[in-house]
């Protein structure tokens, strides 16, 4: 599988997991803030948490789609940085020149516009290995338990399954889909745009809105949909602020 397709089965896996988790938040946060919507969602309760649990289960299935290493894994993040290193010779001014003049861009102006890009070596690789596996460990200490023992199986004693529950962070679920789509524009820039990554997490951003103005990132689109989703049921306006 070469690096393009790799990286846009990691763009679809990535951007799925911030879907689930940040829509799963969405319903959690309103009506615990809102006495109004909280009662409008109790006309219909059996459906709300079953949609609250379902975004919740889908979160952590994408999370290990991305993270496990289960050898019969078609796509995942170590398939996506082995494609990085196998074609590492994309990553340089030349090819970049290349690409661009295939895509229709003067080669002279594409000559130009490559010669001071970024050139990928391979202590980039190896760091950016270093920071997946970071961010695995974090995986696997407080998150791949939830998706093999609760979600995809049944039968521990509800106290356990309380105790795993007790030790996830939101903040850092936050964080660990913050460096996943940091990851994959890092990676789309350097091959389309010559630049350097940068695996600095993404800071999502909670705000209500009526509208389709703002970012493109996945995760705040589902929320904003989703607080205007539970909304629309009341003859009250949208707040206008962050949530925590």
């Amino acid at each position: 599988m070469s690096f393009a397709d790799e990286l846009e089965n990691f763009r679809m896996e990535e951007e799925s997991a911030q879907q689930f988790f940040f829509g799963y938040l969405a319903l959690q946060h309103i009506p615990g803030d809102n006495s109004a919507v909280l009662k409008k969602l109790n006309d219909t309760p059996t459906f709300w948490i079953t949609a609250r649990y379902s975004l919740l289960l889908a979160a952590f299935v994408a999370l290990g789609r991305i993270f496990d290493q289960d050898h019969k894994s078609v796509h995942n993040i170590d398939k996506l940085l082995r494609a990085v290193s196998d074609e590492i010779a994309l990553f340089n001014p030349a090819s970049l020149e290349a690409r661009r003049i295939a895509d229709g861009m003067d080669p002279t102006f594409a000559r130009e516009y490559a010669a001071d890009k970024y050139t990928l070596t391979p202590a980039d690789v190896r760091s950016m290995r270093k920071t997946v596996a970071k961010w695995r460990r974090i995986y696997e200490l407080r998150y791949r338990d939830i998706r093999h023992l609760v979600m995809a199986h049944r039968g521990i004693p509800r106290s356990q399954v309380e105790a795993l529950f007790a030790d996830t962070k939101i903040d850092e679920m936050k964080d660990m889909l913050g460096f996943l789509h940091a990851l994959y524009g890092a990676l789309w820039e350097l091959h389309v745009n010559g630049r350097k990554p940068d695996l600095t997490p993404t800071a999502f951003r909670l705000l209500p809105r009526q509208g389709y103005g703002g970012s493109d990132n996945a995760g705040e689109r589902m929320y904003r949909d989703a607080v205007n989703l539970q909304y629309s049921m009341l003859d009250v306006p949208t707040p206008m602020r962050d949530e925590d």
